[in-house]
């Protein structure tokens, strides 16, 4: 989960994120612009088999850093 705000002066305030039950205090400000988007993403690929079978995949100690 990701708790986020937008401020009084319209920037964007991430504060805390919480992933498996722990929580990280972020507190960072980014001002959104026309040309440019600033967020919190994460991507992840899955590809299928050479069947395109369905299976499940869970994604375990996944590590996030703030840059």
């Amino acid at each position: 989960m990701i708790r986020a705000q937008r401020t009084s002066d319209n920037r964007l305030l991430f504060k805390f994120l919480t992933l498996n039950g722990k929580t990280a205090k972020v507190n960072c400000y980014f001002s959104p612009t026309k040309k440019n988007w600033y967020g919190v993403t994460i991507n992840y690929q899955q590809d299928g088999n050479y069947g395109q079978q369905p299976y499940l995949i869970w994604l375990d100690k996944l590590n996030f850093k703030v840059w």
